[in-house]
């Protein structure tokens, strides 16, 4: 394996470990603060102030993410036998990697280099100075006002975690509303709660202009500006596959788009290349590139299988979580599906009540035809956990009628799933 930052990938350094370990830090401060609706009046909590609780918060997160080092992976990966190269490796041609000068021939070529930051071509922003995300889980500064363009995942649990922290935070997304790759409904849902919890989010809009003197200026016309003190790009990933000399190949493969893989992850045009994970276009998402990596092992040792890409779930990792699995609403009516939706709200599930946590819903999407869930998005708590059971239901193409069958303990947020669910077998059970 040829690798030039850090063996296993960004997740557990600069992305998905240290992301979690400070959004719960900022959830448990959060939940402190609202000590007097759940009972505990008996004197007022003291907290210490926000830039001390931040670097407690930031210790924890250096843990979680092992201090950037990334040994104890490389012990663990060398430890099966393998042989890890340091560097940068490029196709030299087909059947030749290049790597520290060194030339390295294969048999079969696994492509596995993930993405980079999109950077949009905005108006002034070759001169100012940003932040990704990667800079944000390494940094031990939290802005006292920070400007994030990007309103999808990675955007909103940094919004998050800074503005629970105190800092004032403004997100800018040039979509109709937050999340626009998911359900419409969800994603406003989450966006009404994440306004009322504080955080500035401008959705629709255009970015004119960005300045930097002493702040960050975002020009979005009509002379409305918003200033602050950094600013935070999250306007996606990219493919760039130049990086790795892909033209040596020989194929017809443009450097910033996905790269076309066939059912078995075979690069398409080629007889011994692979390709797994985000820059494959699938679903950007570790559990994917660990699924890929299942297949692309399978067939190497000649036990060929096809990947099966029919119900990857997605997950946001804010308070409220969100949750999806399949196709959102608006896509299943731009395909004229004949379907049909259902939802129920956690506030009306006996555990939604009893703890007083239950903002958000459950929603489930029907094709009333073939009597399959083709969808379902969550909005609340634990909906990571709570999406499971919909992803098991399409994986293992269970109907909607026989899983409206299904029985959930009480209470749990899980039993939302029934009255939607009985909904659609009525619908479908009536269409016959």
């Amino acid at each position: 394996m040829i690798e030039e930052k850090m063996v296993g990938g960004e997740c557990p350094y600069f992305a998905c470990m240290p992301a979690k370990a400070m959004l719960h830090a900022a959830e448990i401060r959060h939940t402190a603060k609202q000590h007097k609706q759940y009972g505990h009046t008996s004197q007022e909590l003291i907290f210490d102030n926000s830039i001390e609780a931040y670097t407690a918060a930031v210790s924890i997160r250096h843990r979680v993410a092992e201090h950037l080092d990334d040994k104890g992976a490389e012990e663990g990966f060398l430890k099966s036998g393998a042989k890890l190269i340091r560097g940068r490796g490029t196709i030299a041609s087909s059947g030749i990697i290049l790597a520290n000068e060194n030339e390295y021939q294969y048999e079969d070529l696994v492509l596995a280099t993930g993405t980079e930051f999109n950077i949009p071509p905005i108006k002034g922003l070759d001169n100012v100075s940003y932040w990704t995300s990667e800079d944000f889980y390494t940094s031990n500064e939290l802005p006292e006002t920070i400007l994030i363009i990007g309103g999808g995942p990675v955007g909103l649990e940094i919004a998050q975690i800074a503005h629970r922290f105190g800092a004032q935070v403004h997100v800018i997304e040039v979509a109709d509303n937050i999340m626009p790759a998911e359900d419409k409904e969800i994603a406003l849902e989450l966006q009404q709660i994440l306004i009322d919890e504080g955080i500035n989010i401008y959705t629709g809009v255009q970015i004119h202009n960005i300045l930097e003197n002493t702040n960050v200026e975002i020009d979005l016309g009509d002379n409305k500006k918003i200033i602050g003190d950094k600013l935070l790009i999250a306007a996606g990933k990219k493919n760039n596959l130049d990086k790795i000399t892909i033209k040596n190949l020989e194929l017809n493969i443009e450097s910033s788009k996905p790269i076309p893989v066939d059912a078995h992850l075979k690069v398409k045009g080629t007889t011994n290349v692979w390709a797994g994970g985000d820059i494959t276009g699938v679903a950007p998402y570790t559990h994917t590139a660990n699924y890929h990596g299942r297949i692309i092992t399978s067939n190497l040792l000649g036990n060929l299988v096809a990947a099966d890409h029919s119900a990857i779930p997605r997950g946001l990792y804010t308070d409220p979580e969100v949750a999806s699995v399949g196709i959102s609403e608006q896509i299943a009516e731009s395909l004229n599906i004949n379907y049909s939706t259902a939802s129920h709200p956690f506030s009306d599930t006996s555990r939604g009540f009893a703890t007083r946590n239950g903002p958000g819903k459950l929603k489930l999407i029907a094709n009333l035809d073939t009597n399959e869930l083709i969808g379902a998005s969550v909005v609340g708590p634990s909906a990571g956990e709570i999406i499971g059971e919909a992803v098991l239901a399409m994986q293992a193409g269970i109907s909607i009628t026989a899983f409206a069958d299904a029985i959930h303990p009480f209470p749990t947020y899980s039993e939302a799933y029934e009255p939607p669910l009985r909904e659609l077998a009525a619908k479908i059970k009536n269409k016959k």
